[in-house]
């Protein structure tokens, strides 16, 4: 490690992307990151192909390309997509086939933390320390939770919700029990009713009565399900203003409570999960409470394990206990669905992103951590919603929608500025910081199926008939007796063939599909939809090699995109349509697609001693930073070497004292000029007959 830096901050922030940052720092909104910036090194970076997720957190936690860490997709099959014998996520760390930056780290005797980072569980080291190691983006796919967040509603028609009734809460009473003299007698007393209430608590004196409800949660492995029971409450005489949240149908049992728009207390809460006691805690805001009471919509959040989401084990507890539960998921999804608003999403945002700070700082400022990688999806999920609201170069786009896709941008921002409020506040002046994102997106522009215009040219053939293919659900609808090529499960854009490859007959098909991919002719627009497709020997190009890369590797061009719902083809071109819904995307396209206002180029900002202040790379003379710089940086900053498959190089020109760029020689010599193609005219040979007349084949050399 060297003198100058002690520890270094690794803050992926995914989806973040570089004209957003510029918007909104000349706003005014990021004082903090712009702060990093000005002192720093801020511009694009170039992601490794293809542009997913898994793909690039693997790529920045190893320096590899995809052929070699081999995560390709988010879901690999094993052993080779040809004889597939298992699937295994690529968010696990088995599925990474290359040494990353912890264990580096490790072997130079440095303790690192990887926080919601993808692939980092389990641990290979024991000084490589995990917090929630899985790092997945999707709802309700962490192993980590109860059960993942939800609504309860009295309204029709909201998804992820509880539809519940609200019916009045009747007090039961018992009666007092029977003294004679100055000793207690037991009775036998009558059963109270099963509907009825204990302690119903105190309400205004000409309130409306307290309403009740069950709050089903049920555990998403084998459980024993629970029902707690909330209340209705008016407490000022006003109407219905709170709710109650009660473990049992008595009010000396309640768990929190919540007002329209705050928060319970965090609850914490013993589950009977796969046959032993799981600790966990949640917290619920009441979204929606008419006075009336004819409109109600509470949010749970995810009820998160408290006791075993990090590696060691024992950290779990140590960090609730001093920091509050940790919160896996905090998206925009349940704004989405209905089940919460806006404000909720980036309240929820918030909590994870100021967690981690405080968790990171715990670590690196008074721990004897030396690196902290994380991952937060804040941006990703942003972008994919409310990108075609934002940017007119989406056909969806309409100017009264803007102002609400905004707003998601703007706060989410912020959000993100003050986590480094909190992470750098008193920081060490030997602290690096780097913030990156995987990759950022552009918006859909036009739907395709790249599956129907395959089967309609004979090169792809189902079992029985299949009006949309999608691989994700139809993959065993694939005939492999008489297809000539396959596509695999989970956001590919990889052909297989269904040939031995290098065979004479693998060479024809190939051949053949990358002719028809190349031209191929959107009838409405008359481009091609697919920006480029190359055979496998040549997908090296693009980092892309071995097992797992497909015989056909190919991207879509700008705002083209297959494989997400599209929309009905009837009346249109079959392979080509206007999409139901305008998303935003990244996977399908190369990393320099762009239009005016999005990039799918990711973001890249460092910061720290012995590296440059206030320098932005000159693209156009040095070409971006690839990704896979990154772990490269890392370990020139700690002092210690790359892991042994890293393939990234530090990038020179973000170091203090180095010259960016070398520029020509103004003043030549006079017989260097002699060297031009013209040369000497006669007196010489010059260099066109040289390399044409009298070396390239086919010419001869005239005196």
């Amino acid at each position: 490690m060297s003198e100058q830096t002690q520890r270094v901050y690794v803050i992926g922030l995914d989806g973040m992307m570089f004209p957003m940052y510029e918007r909104f720092a000349a706003e005014g909104l990021l004082p903090n990151i712009q702060k990093l910036a000005d002192t720093g090194i801020v511009g694009e970076a170039y992601p490794s192909m293809p542009v997913w997720t898994p793909t690039n957190w693997t790529t920045l936690a190893t320096g590899a390309h995809t052929g070699t860490h081999s995560v390709s997709r988010w879901f690999l099959n094993l052993p080779a997509p040809r004889e597939e014998e298992q699937t295994l996520s690529s968010f696990v760390r088995p599925a990474v086939a290359a040494e990353n930056v912890f264990d580096a780290a490790s072997k130079a005797g440095l303790k690192s933390v990887a926080v919601h980072y993808p692939a980092a569980s389990p641990s290979q080291s024991p000084l490589a320390h995990v917090i929630d190691g899985f790092g997945h983006p999707s709802y309700g796919t962490t192993p980590f939770e109860v059960t993942p967040a939800w609504g309860y509603t009295n309204v029709d028609g909201i998804a992820n919700s509880t539809r519940v009734s609200l019916q009045p809460a009747r007090a039961g009473q018992l009666p007092p029990p029977s003294v004679q003299g100055s000793l207690l007698v037991e009775t036998e007393q009558p059963p109270l009713a099963t509907d009825s209430w204990q302690n119903l608590p105190e309400q205004a004196h000409d309130g409306k009565p307290p309403l009740e409800f069950p709050i089903e949660i049920i555990t998403k492995r084998d459980g024993v399900n629970q029902t707690l029971w909330g209340l209705a409450l008016d407490t000022a005489g006003d109407g219905y203003d709170e709710v109650a949240i009660c473990a049992e149908r008595d009010g000396r049992t309640e768990l929190g409570r919540t007002r329209l728009g705050a928060w319970t207390d965090w609850i914490h809460r013993s589950f009977q999960v796969e046959g032993k006691e799981q600790p966990a805690a949640f917290r619920c805001k009441a979204i929606e409470l008419a006075p009336d009471a004819s409109r109600l919509l509470l949010y749970r959040s995810q009820i998160m394990h408290t006791d075993d989401f990090c590696e060691p084990p024992e950290m779990s507890g140590a960090l609730v206990e001093r920091f509050g539960p940790y919160l896996e998921h905090a998206s925009v999804f349940p704004y989405v669905w209905g089940i919460a608003d806006l404000d909720t999403c980036i309240e929820e945002i918030e909590y994870q992103c100021q967690w981690i700070a405080r968790v990171g700082k715990h670590l690196l400022e008074e721990q004897d951590y030396a690196l902290l990688y994380t991952h937060i999806h804040i941006f990703d999920y942003i972008n994919h919603i409310f990108l075609p609201l934002i940017d007119p170069a989406c056909p969806g786009y309409r100017e009264e929608h803007a102002a609400e896709g905004w707003r998601a941008y703007r706060e989410s921002y912020k959000v993100a500025d003050r986590l480094f409020a909190t992470l750098l506040a008193d920081a060490p002046d030997d602290t690096a910081v780097i913030i990156v994102s995987d990759h950022a997106a552009i918006p859909q522009f036009r739907a395709t199926d790249v599956p129907r215009l395959l089967h309609d040219h004979g090169y792809l053939a189902y079992t029985e008939p299949v009006a949309h293919f999608d691989p994700n659900k139809d993959f065993t609808k694939i005939d492999m007796e008489r297809t000539k090529v396959f596509i695999t499960p989970v956001r590919n854009y990889e052909l297989f063939i269904n040939a031995p490859e290098g065979s004479e007959e693998y060479v024809r098909i190939q051949r053949e599909v990358i002719t028809l991919l190349r031209s191929w002719v959107d009838e409405e627009t008359g481009q091609c939809p697919v920006a480029v497709a190359l055979p496998k020997h040549h997908a090296a190009l693009f980092g892309c090699w071995g097992a797992q890369c497909g015989d056909i590797v190919y991207a879509m061009e700008d705002g083209y995109v297959s494989g997400y719902p599209g929309g009905d083809a009837e009346g249109q071109d079959p392979y080509v349509f206007m999409p139901d819904e305008y998303g935003a995307h990244h996977g399908p396209y190369l990393p320099t697609a762009r239009t005016d206002l999005s990039s799918n180029l990711a973001f890249m900002l460092t910061n720290g001693p012995g590296l440059k202040a206030g320098y932005q790379r000159s693209v156009d003379r040095l070409g971006y930073v690839h990704l896979t710089s990154v772990v490269p940086i890392v370990c020139h900053l700690l002092g210690f070497e790359p892991p042994d498959q890293c393939q990234g190089a530090l990038p020179r020109d973000y170091l203090a004292g180095t010259a960016p760029t070398a520029e020509r020689p103004e003043d030549l010599p006079s017989w260097e000029w002699g060297t031009r193609v013209d040369g000497w005219g006669d007196r010489v040979w010059t260099q066109k007959r040289d390399m044409f007349e009298g070396f390239m084949p086919g010419y001869e050399r005239k005196d």
